[in-house]
């Protein structure tokens, strides 16, 4: 199921750049559910980040994870630290389906998902090299932990433009601060955490949010909708989970602030 049907619609405006690739030979090939990874054509945008895709496919029915990927899943941890002519890279995570047993559940993707990621080159006059290192989980029944080592070579010249990578990019989760609603109010109480928010804010409602994933600094809470009920124009989300930071839980309820609420 979808963490979230909302789609952030955004106006791209970008010259078109073709990436030319290499796959380092310690990439892992036909190993532990993994068929292939590999670097996806992409484009250069008028503030010269680039934008490209890591595709990764799978084994039929097997998965891998989300940046946040649930109560029973592997967090991925992807490094460019070896990179040559970038001054930093981030990961664009498409929207995720959850998966498992109710009380052993992971968020993530199955059979194949494609990563947009967007370089800032440290000299855009110059080609980069990307090195990308990629520590995932993967899984069946069981869950394997794997690395990946990938090797890429850009350089600008002329392509089409890549509306697979483009259809990623839009399907990203919402944050709350995205939609334009305000903070909801938080309540601790009996180590339950509750949040209330007015609903007109959610825009299409509650019926198509199936997932609330809550971070407060290191501290993340997934609230299933269905926990969740609509009363007064208002919106409530519970969770019995015990909070282990309070003390972030409480400055939120003051400031409300280095929050993201995720639908």
């Amino acid at each position: 199921m979808q963490v979230s049907k909302l789609i952030s619609m955004k106006i791209f405006k970008f010259g078109i750049l073709v990436f030319g690739f290499l796959i380092s030979s310690s990439l892992i090939i036909h190993a532990n559910g993994l068929v292939s990874a590999k670097i996806t054509d992409g484009w250069i945008e008028k503030d010269q980040k680039l934008i490209f895709g890591l595709k990764i496919d799978l084994n039929k029915n097997w998965k891998t994870y989300w940046r946040l990927p649930g109560n029973a899943g592997l967090e991925p941890l992807f490094t460019f630290d070896k990179s040559e002519n970038v001054f930093a890279a981030k990961i664009m995570w498409p929207s995720p389906i959850i998966f498992g047993e109710d009380n052993l559940w992971s968020i993530g993707y199955k059979d194949s998902v494609l990563l947009p990621l967007e370089v800032t080159p440290i000299d855009t006059s110059k080609p980069i090299k990307l090195e990308i290192q990629a520590d995932i989980g993967l899984c069946e029944d069981v869950c394997i932990p794997v690395t990946l080592n990938v090797s890429y070579f850009a350089t600008p010249g002329q392509n089409q433009e890549n509306y697979e990578i483009l259809g990623a990019i839009l399907s990203e989760p919402i944050k709350s601060d995205d939609i334009g609603f305000q903070p909801p109010q938080c309540i601790i109480k009996n180590g339950e955490l509750i949040m209330e928010f007015n609903e007109k804010n959610v825009k299409t409602g509650i019926e198509n949010i199936e997932l609330f994933v809550i971070e407060v600094g290191s501290s993340v809470f997934y609230v299933n909708s269905q926990k969740a009920y609509v009363f007064d124009d208002r919106i409530t989300v519970s969770t019995k989970n015990s909070v282990e930071n309070r003390t972030a839980w409480s400055n939120l309820k003051r400031n409300n602030k280095n929050h993201n609420y995720w639908i």
